[in-house]
């Protein structure tokens, strides 16, 4: 019988060390919403009732904890636009949705928060870019469909693509609409209605 294999995972990690990284990672994104970038890892352990070396155990540094919260965002971001296409509804309901599709979990985090992440922590910085651009087979094969059943009409798809990419972010370097009070997800959603319907009338 192999003990030492059945208690860890695919990471490298124990199953203890999953769970502690997961509760870690829960309380760091709570500071996020309320701090941005400037929450202590003593403020994560306290709650938590443990100490910073028990933390290090699983993430070695600030930086390791920031780079697993922008790959669980993200892994639940996909996930969101899985269930989107999956689901019910009309093609240009889910084209809109599965553009923007952020969680319940992260629909009042606050990511524009690219040129201190680029200042502080560049590679957690080149991290969110590389997972903006990663993760859009869904979404091509549905524009795809879109443009095939005439609920679009043709367009270079590629360029759609990197115009939705650099406008997100753009937006998460522009700190003039968090000063204004303007959300997250609100501007996401304005950015898809422009870019779907134009500004003209119709």
């Amino acid at each position: 019988m192999e003990t030492g294999k059945a208690n860890t995972v695919s990471t490298g990690r124990t199953l203890m060390q999953e769970k502690l990284g997961a509760l870690v990672r829960t309380q760091a994104m709570q500071l996020f919403r309320q701090q941005g970038l400037h929450f202590t890892m003593q403020q994560v352990a306290e709650p938590l009732h443990i100490s910073k070396k028990t933390i290090y155990t699983v993430y070695p540094s600030k930086e390791a904890l920031l780079l697993d919260m922008v790959d669980h965002a993200f892994a639940e971001i996909h996930r969101c636009k899985q269930e989107i296409l999956a689901g019910g509804g009309t093609l240009q309901e889910k084209l809109r949705a599965v553009i923007i599709a952020m969680p319940a979990e992260y629909a009042a985090l606050d990511l524009r928060q690219m040129k201190e992440l680029d200042e502080k922590y560049p590679v957690v910085a080149a991290r969110v870019r590389s997972q903006l651009e990663n993760g859009w087979e869904p979404t091509m094969a549905l524009l795809e469909q879109a443009v095939a059943e005439g609920v679009m009409r043709p367009v270079s798809l590629p360029v759609l693509r990197q115009m939705i990419t650099a406008s997100i972010e753009s937006f998460l370097a522009d700190r003039s609409l968090a000063e204004s009070g303007v959300q997250y997800v609100a501007v996401l959603e304005e950015m898809i209605s422009i870019l779907l319907e134009g500004v003209l009338p119709r």
